[in-house]
């Protein structure tokens, strides 16, 4: 009876035995048990998905146009005028006009001599300044009075050589009534077959006219004069704001001798305001021997992949868990080995330029430009992030109390392309809100834009004729021609029936090529004029952005002005100069371009709130916001390349701050920690917050996680202290992310779970059951046989149960 009673306890016990070790083997596998000093997690070995790098698609080009042919010379002499002075005639003063005529034929030409003639009536009417300036030089008719001739001389094929008329200016024929002054018409003519009497008559009696050059002259009868002033709003600004990171050596030749050393030659004066892009304002750190672009092409093509964390790592950062539980300590600075990357560095030129406006910027009259010239056009969403690297970049030099001024092409001008750019002020032309384009009185260069329920946006307006004349310099063969018209026109305007004060506008574009020393001469000339004195461009913004100013020409309240406006013109040049209105061209930004630049814009910003010097992003920011700038619209191939660079570097910035797990873990403690390994490819330290989450519950972080900050160019390993909540399988993952909660890099892995108190309180449940089942079969074992209850030797009555009535069966008991 003991030994049956042993058997079954026995059997019994090697039942629940099995069982245990049957459960045991389903929650942890055989040797993934961690034990003490080591780490509680075995690696499989899998390796996160690599990243891949986005390539702009293909867009259709176009070629670069070839340039035109060199103008030919249709007239055997042709002139250039050399100096008309004095600016301002008086009586008693001379006049003298130096001229250089050329012999464009292949035979000398005799008795070659300067005829200077004028028409004594005032100009009042720009039209005819216009029209008397377009003029044919091969056109000689019509030309007034000769009032004087140079002496003659044979000029041989090709041969130039100077000419000069001096006339006494009593002899002009010009009215001394102080309210007949201004600008009078004036021809230069080259004439052969001159004679060399003294007499003026005489000398031009048998000449013949072969080309005249026509030009203006300012009459001032008396000392005083009304006068007018004038704004100059130079520009500095780059047709290509992020040349530096696509060619350094390009970047530096331009600021030391190209388009913006001369900008900056002008901006210089005191005389002139400056419109500046706010993006030469802020620190930058390039690739040392190559550009921005190469260098991040070279760290995609690298594709060197992030050391995975070791399963037990040999400076873990936090002390490992043992299968008794491990304790919750801060984290260690993190393991770091230096990475190998290619040396930045400050670019010269960039930081000579940015000292040097930042110093000038104190003593001068400054608005801003819209970041990188964005375009108008650019969606809003990517407009907000351009202010906002506007804002930052002004802030940093000092200027942000600088307006800001969004120039809008004179082809498309409309009220609502002002409206849709949201600009604080927009820049247009002043004929695109006169009433008139050849107004009695021409009002001032400001105006507000009012309707569609919005509030008014201030207009600042330049004087088209002016702004294109300053821009011409450069290009036009006779500069001279320009600076006398610039005078006349002036004049013109300072002569017209106002008594209240007006402030005219000069606003060359930032595309336009300037030259220094000729817009030097204009700009001296006209500060040397009597009726022009010198205006800053922000007092043209602010009355603009209160509404100061009188609507009468007889006013004492402030400048002449049109007021309030609902509608704009489009404004375009006709063949004499003269502006027009036109059917107005929308100005576009090509196709996905404001999305392109936003989504980089966004995703570089998000990497730079991590870095210690956000400098080292500067260029690759100035790339992504090349994107909408207007200048780079004039060449379709560059432009798409530039799309193509702004993807590439986005991308390799991205990649520069990544993640990397082990593979898969076999959590057998309680209490332990998830090692994972960032990478910092950048030259300057970095600041993420890890964080992680489990897809089932099976665990949660054991602390609160401090942020991690890695030196520069190095690969630091982490750990991340997690507690166990029951068993089970799942997935985690592991992020980084900036101080704004936005995500740089995750991975995801495998995790199985099998805590210690666990395993500990199934063994508890299956001894209390065997001891349950061993108590049972000991009580059965003491118990005998026949003291349980009778059994039923007969089989059960059923008749009983379907005829109630009948006499039961007799039982018989054993």
């Amino acid at each position: 009876m003991l030994r049956s009673v042993t058997r079954r306890a026995l059997r019994a016990l090697l039942v629940m035995v099995a069982l245990y070790s049957i459960l045991c083997a389903a929650l942890a596998p055989v040797g993934a048990f961690a034990r003490s000093g080591s780490a509680a997690y075995q690696s499989t070995g899998q390796k996160p998905p690599a990243h891949v790098a986005l390539t702009a698609p293909g867009l259709p080009s176009e070629p670069a146009p070839t340039p035109g042919p060199a103008p030919v010379a249709d007239t055997p002499l042709t002139l250039d005028l050399l100096s008309l002075t004095p600016a301002a005639v008086r009586p008693g003063d001379t006049l003298e006009a130096r001229v250089s005529i050329t012999n464009t034929t292949d035979a000398p030409l005799e008795n070659v001599a300067l005829q200077l003639s004028s028409l004594t009536s005032r100009i009042t009417d720009r039209t005819l300044a216009d029209e008397w300036s377009a003029t044919d030089p091969a056109q000689t008719s019509r030309r007034g009075t000769v009032r004087g001739t140079s002496a003659a001389r044979t000029l041989a094929p090709g041969e130039t050589a100077e000419f000069t008329v001096r006339i006494p200016a009593d002899t002009l024929g010009y009215s001394r009534d102080e309210s007949l002054w201004g600008p009078r018409r004036v021809a230069l003519t080259a004439v052969t077959g001159a004679t060399t009497a003294p007499d003026a008559e005489d000398s031009s009696a048998n000449a013949t006219p072969v080309a005249t050059l026509r030009t203006f002259l300012v009459w001032q009868p008396a000392d005083h004069t009304p006068s007018i002033s004038l704004a100059y709003l130079a520009p500095l600004a780059s047709t290509d704001p992020a040349l530096v990171a696509t060619n350094p050596e390009a970047f530096e030749k331009e600021v030391r001798e190209g388009a913006f050393a001369a900008q900056w030659e002008i901006a210089q004066r005191d005389d002139v305001s400056w419109w500046l892009d706010p993006s030469m304002l802020a620190e930058l750190k390039v690739p040392e021997g190559m550009s921005t672009v190469e260098e991040a092409r070279l760290s995609l093509e690298a594709k060197t992949p992030t050391p995975s964390p070791s399963a037990s790592p040999a400076t873990p950062t936090a002390p490992p868990a043992s299968d008794a539980g491990g304790a919750k300590e801060t984290p260690s600075t993190p393991a770091t080995a230096r990475a190998a990357g290619t040396p930045w560095g400050p670019n010269a030129a960039w930081d000579e330029r940015r000292s040097s406006l930042i110093d000038a910027a104190r003593t001068h009259d400054v608005t801003l430009a819209p970041f990188a010239l964005a375009s108008p056009a650019t969606a809003r969403s990517t407009t907000r992030l351009l202010e906002n690297e506007a804002a930052s970049a002004a802030q940093s030099a000092g200027l942000a109390a600088a307006p800001t001024l969004t120039r809008v092409e004179s082809g498309a001008v409309t009220a609502k392309a002002v409206r849709s750019s949201g600009a604080q002020t927009a820049l247009v032309p002043a004929e695109s809100f006169y009433s008139s384009l050849s107004p009695s009185v021409t009002p001032s260069g400001y105006a507000q834009i009012e309707g569609g329920g919005e509030p008014a946006t201030p207009l600042l307006g330049y004087d088209t004729r002016l702004t294109r004349l300053s821009e011409r310099l450069a290009d036009h063969n006779d500069p001279e021609l320009s600076i006398q018209r610039a005078l006349a026109d002036t004049a013109l305007l300072a002569g017209e029936p106002a008594s209240a004060p007006r402030t005219i506008l000069l606003a060359p574009s930032p595309t336009s090529r300037l030259n220094p020393a000729r817009t030097s001469r204009m700009l001296d000339a006209l500060g040397a004029a009597p009726w022009v004195t010198h205006a800053s461009a922000s007092t043209l913004v602010k009355a603009a952005k209160t509404g100061e100013g009188t609507t009468s020409i007889s006013g004492e309240s402030g400048d002449y002005w049109v007021g309030k406006v609902n509608k704009l013109h489009a404004i375009a040049e006709k063949s004499d100069a003269s502006p027009a209105r036109i059917d107005p061209e929308a100005q576009k930004v090509p196709a996905g371009a404001s999305g392109r630049v936003e989504k980089s814009l966004t995703k570089l910003g998000d990497v730079r709130a991590v870095l210690e010097d956000p400098s080292y992003l500067y260029a690759a920011i100035l790339l992504a916001a090349s994107g909408v700038s207007t200048p780079l619209f004039e060449d379709p191939h560059a432009h798409v390349t530039r799309l193509a660079h702004l993807n590439t570097v986005t991308e390799a910035n991205a990649k520069r701050i990544s993640l990397t797990l082990a593979g898969t873990y076999n959590l057998v403690s309680n209490e332990a920690s998830i090692p994972y390994t960032v990478h910092n490819g950048f030259s300057t330290p970095v600041t993420l917050n890890p964080s992680v989450s489990f897809s089932q519950r099976i665990a949660k972080a054991g602390a609160t996680l401090e942020p991690v900050t890695l030196p520069a160019l190095t690969t630091g390993d982490n750990a991340i202290p997690v507690e166990a909540v029951r068993s089970g399988s799942g997935s985690f993952t592991v992020m980084i992310t900036n101080g704004d909660d936005v995500l740089l890099d995750s991975r995801e892995s495998q995790l199985s779970v099998n805590p210690e108190w666990e395993n500990w309180t199934t063994l508890i449940a299956m001894v209390l059951l065997a001891a349950l089942v061993i108590t049972g079969v000991i009580r059965a074992g003491r118990t005998k046989s026949d003291a349980r209850s009778p059994a039923l030797t007969e089989p059960e009555d059923l008749a009983s149960v379907d005829h109630p009535d009948a006499p039961p069966h007799t039982r018989v008991e054993h």
